[in-house]
Formats: structure tokens, C-alpha cells, sequence
């Protein structure tokens, strides 16, 4: 992801994955590469199944992550089964 600051020069905004209050820099990985990395960060984690949250709190799809459609930092968080 790009952003453009007052000079007109572009910076690169970082992205950040939350997990077990641990952050992640994953900036510049997109698409299968991202999700990949979500899936790595939860195995170390010892978590199976898991939710991703964005920023706002909505839960995200894969497919949502995927695309980029989301508004960082994104959260992985533990599936309850028992919810």
C-alpha cells in the first residue's frame, strides 16, 4: 500500500498483524503472499483455526485479505469453537 504525503513524494505505509499481543510488520506482501503469512504467524502461535479482524473490528474473509480490501492493522485472533 501507497500513500502520498504534502510534498508529493511517495512513502510506503507499513502493515502491522496483530497476534497474542505481538505485532508483525508484514508491509509489502499482498495477496497469496499475505495470507500465506497470516497462516505462518497463527501456526507460531499455536493457533489452528483463527478469525482476522481489521482495524475497524470487522471480520475479514480470506478473500477480503487477499484483495487488500481491509483497513490495517489487521488482528489474528483464536476461533472459539465454544461461542
Amino acid at each position: 500500500m501507497w500513500n502520498t504525503n504534502s510534498n508529493g513524494i511517495a512513502v510506503e505505509e507499513t502493515t502491522i498483524v496483530k497476534c497474542n499481543g505481538s505485532e508483525t510488520d508484514v508491509t509489502g506482501l499482498s495477496g497469496l503472499a499475505l495470507i500465506e503469512k497470516l497462516k505462518k504467524i497463527a501456526r507460531d502461535n499455536q493457533i489452528g483455526k483463527f478469525d482476522i479482524f481489521d482495524f475497524t473490528g470487522k471480520s475479514m474473509s480470506m478473500a477480503e485479505v487477499e484483495s487488500g480490501n481491509f483497513n490495517q492493522p489487521l488482528s489474528i485472533v483464536r476461533y472459539n469453537v465454544a461461542a
